[in-house]
């Protein structure tokens, strides 16, 4: 397999139930009210590579013991658990564009995108609790307080250039990785793999999360395409310090209240700086490490083509960069 996208063809009729799952959402709320079910349809329509999903069906399949409800109910929770964040995060960063498309805040204000977020994160809620599986339920409960701490992390320590790589790794936790880990996570337990299992499974998880968002990170400063429809230099522009940004100034000696009074031009000339210095390539050092240890982690896993999936997709994110 070389694409993300081959990969969900290995689960494609799993796919297509989960987004059959979404689409019922829209429609069920139609029969109330047909404004709030066009709204719900917009946000609900436009999926990305569903890794999230795609990694739980293929977790909840690598021991023998495939409960295909709960699976397609916990890939459901988590690809609209994501959903969710995305409306929420676009909405604080006050973004235009999400893949191609107008962001619901962007359409039809801050309180409609909220409160539309707001349904999607319950829905998603409502999925893992008909699992009947408590163990889930409470995982799925303490991810939705990470990501919320990601977020409020992310916006309080905004435009903080004394950041440090401890803080930045825990926002990345909080942010991404925990959603992955609790991705990998529920597909064991609904697959019933055994504590060793759920452990090894987890830290695919978590280092394959870390490692896909410091990607992102160093993609917003190197890449001449947008990221999600937005431009690139998007997070020192908003303010989000990153660790290509934290490497870079560990070396230099510019202050704080210093690189806070930067205009437009000079955080421009900040990150040409950054790119030709060796924070990239350190920072690429970093992801690299995660990925490694992502693929560690599978070691002692039972071979299988299931197992193989995971093992090409960290190689097809390992090569984003």
């Amino acid at each position: 397999m070389s694409s993300f996208y081959e990969i969900a063809e290995f689960v494609r009729n799993d796919l297509i139930v989960v987004k059959n799952n979404i689409e019922e959402l829209s429609k069920k709320e139609s029969e109330y009210s047909e404004e709030i079910s066009k709204r719900l349809s917009y946000v609900l329509s436009s999926p990305g590579k569903q890794l999230r999903p795609v990694i739980t069906l293929i977790c909840s399949k690598l021991f023998g013991k495939f409960d295909k409800e709960n699976s397609l109910r916990m890939a459901t929770a988590v690809e609209l658990l994501h959903i969710a964040t995305l409306i929420h995060d676009d909405t604080v960063d006050k973004a235009d564009v999400r893949r191609g498309k107008a962001t619901a805040s962007n359409l039809w204000g801050n309180n409609i995108a909220v409160l539309l977020g707001d349904y999607v994160f319950a829905t998603s809620a409502i999925f893992v609790c008909d699992t009947g599986n408590i163990t889930l339920v409470k995982r799925f409960a303490e991810t939705i307080v990470e990501l919320s701490k990601g977020e409020l992390f992310e916006n309080i320590e905004s435009n903080n250039f004394n950041l440090t790589k401890e803080k930045y790794f825990e926002k990345t936790y909080l942010k991404t990785a925990s959603l992955f880990k609790t991705s990998s996570f529920s597909g064991c337990i609904i697959g019933g793999g055994a504590d060793e299992n759920i452990n090894n499974i987890s830290k695919f998880g978590f280092h394959f999360g870390m490692a896909y968002q410091i990607q992102d990170d160093i993609l917003d400063i190197t890449s001449s395409k947008n990221k999600e429809g937005k431009p690139v230099f998007n997070d020192l522009s908003e303010g989000v310090i990153t660790l290509p940004i934290i490497l870079y100034l560990e070396s230099k000696k510019y202050s704080d209240d210093a690189i806070k009074k930067f205009s437009k031009k000079e955080k421009e000339g900040l990150l040409k700086e950054i790119i030709n210095s060796n924070a990239i390539e350190k920072s690429k050092e970093t992801v690299n490490s995660h990925y490694d240890k992502a693929l560690n982690s599978l070691a002692n896993i039972p071979q299988s083509e299931y197992s193989k999936a995971l093992e090409s997709m960290i190689e097809i994110s390992r090569n984003r960069i």
